[in-house]
């Protein structure tokens, strides 16, 4: 019989000897190197891997999956999927222009992809091209991408073409297959609330932030109701939420400075607008209200810039010329106030206070020319100059929330009595 302790023990020294060992080790190794570049190689070409992130913020964290994702597609050109992803990663870092780029991509490789066409439909509609973001959705809806996340979208879209009936189905739909969805709760809130049950509105709202607490639009749309209904201290409460999960968000800046603008606190208002374009250079409107309060404040010069930008981004903003107008006429730039009055009486013709100051403006600059020295300022011109630096007074957006007064019926339904006969003598 075979002595097995020993055979064994035998067998474990000669293993123990250098020369074998190493052997053993060096083809271990090998043979690990080698299932690692196969498993990496066929993943990569799979595009179903993507490698360890760093653990940085997450916006570099993105940066390094499109970098992947960048060198996958030149690798395989012809994958749809890794276009789709990138145009995710793109939406996350709300670069919407590149992400409708990727996922036109995609949808050139697979046209008949549903959830292609639901991307492609969130990406219109953050570029405001509403029109073309409900056809995408209603494409999707065809080839049956049942989710509560189309549905939801649907009822945004179409409260945005203002079919309400239509909306409040997609909605109703959306909650149905999700009950706890904040998103849908936020937009059925939306939709009464432009209809004119700002109640109901406000109360959705407030349970979607309670499903959804980091859900950026309730938010801003929050702060603004309760802005335009003087409810300050809630405006400033559910403000004060909002940036504590987003301190650098744009839009709820904004909406602060427009509460303190609203209750004439100028100074705090013009540090939320100055926020406000150092987290996004393109918020116009934030520059728009800046220039106001520095033409009230007489500082021309930062004025005229803010008012300057506002026409670069948006032409035929309400007012831009009249102001812009306005600020070349207090430094005595009256070519270029004359310019200004011009375009906003182009732009609205019954504007008769354009149409007067630049009547006013070519006086005095024939005056000028005259007599080498601008006429002095008339009593009711500095009145006017008083009054044009308070905002105009703006009413709630009607394209996203509507509210309506309740006022009491003052006809009275009463019979007319039978009881008496009058005869008219003539």
């Amino acid at each position: 019989m075979v002595d097995l302790p020993k055979t064994f023990s035998k067998f474990v020294a000669q293993l123990s000897e250098p020369k074998i060992l190493k052997g053993i080790l060096s083809i271990i190794c090998l043979c690990v190197a080698v299932v690692s570049v196969i498993g990496c190689s066929s993943d990569t070409r799979q595009s179903t891997r993507i490698p360890p992130l760093p653990t940085d913020d997450a916006t570099h964290r993105i940066k390094v999956g499109i970098d992947y994702l960048t060198t996958v597609i030149r690798r395989s050109p012809r994958s749809a999927a890794n276009y789709h992803k990138r145009a995710e990663l793109y939406v996350a870092l709300r670069d919407y222009d590149r992400a409708l780029e990727d996922i036109e991509e995609a949808l050139d490789i697979s046209p008949s992809n549903g959830l292609f066409l639901l991307t492609r439909a969130r990406v219109l509609r953050q570029l405001k091209k509403y029109d073309e973001a409900l056809a995408s959705a209603r494409r999707a809806e065809v080839l049956q991408q049942d989710t509560p996340e189309l549905y939801v979208l649907l009822g945004d879209l179409t409260q945005q073409k203002r079919q309400f009936r239509q909306a409040k189905l997609y909605l109703a739909k959306a909650l149905q297959m999700a009950p706890y969805d904040g998103e849908a709760y936020f937009y059925t809130g939306l939709l009464d609330a432009r209809q004119g049950d700002t109640l109901s509105g406000v109360a959705l709202m407030q349970r979607a932030l309670d499903l959804k607490p980091r859900f950026l639009p309730a938010y801003v749309e929050l702060t603004t109701i309760h802005t335009r209904l003087r409810e300050y201290d809630q405006a400033k409460e559910i403000n004060r939420i909002g940036l504590k999960y987003f301190p650098k968000e744009s839009q709820l800046h904004y909406a602060r400075g427009e509460m303190y603008f609203t209750q004439k606190r100028l100074d705090s208002a013009l540090i939320s607008y100055r926020k406000a374009i150092h987290f996004d250079s393109t918020n116009y409107m934030a520059d728009f209200y800046a220039g106001i309060i520095y033409l009230k404040w007489n500082s021309i010069p930062q004025a005229i810039k803010s008012f300057q930008k506002v026409q670069r981004f948006n032409p035929k903003y309400p007012q831009i010329h009249f102001l812009l107008g306005t600020a070349y006429d207090r430094v005595g730039n009256l070519d270029g106030s004359i310019e200004q009055y011009s375009l906003a009486a182009e732009q609205d013709p019954a504007d008769w206070r354009s149409k007067g100051r630049l009547y006013r403006a070519q006086q005095r600059k024939m005056y000028l020319e005259t007599y080498g020295t601008l006429p002095p300022v008339a009593p009711e011109a500095v009145a006017e100059a008083e009054d044009e630096t308070t905002a105009p007074e703006k009413a709630l957006d009607p394209s996203r929330v509507q509210i309506e007064v309740l006022t009491p019926n003052l006809q009275l339904k009463t019979k007319a009595d039978t009881s008496r006969n009058f005869k008219i003598k003539p």
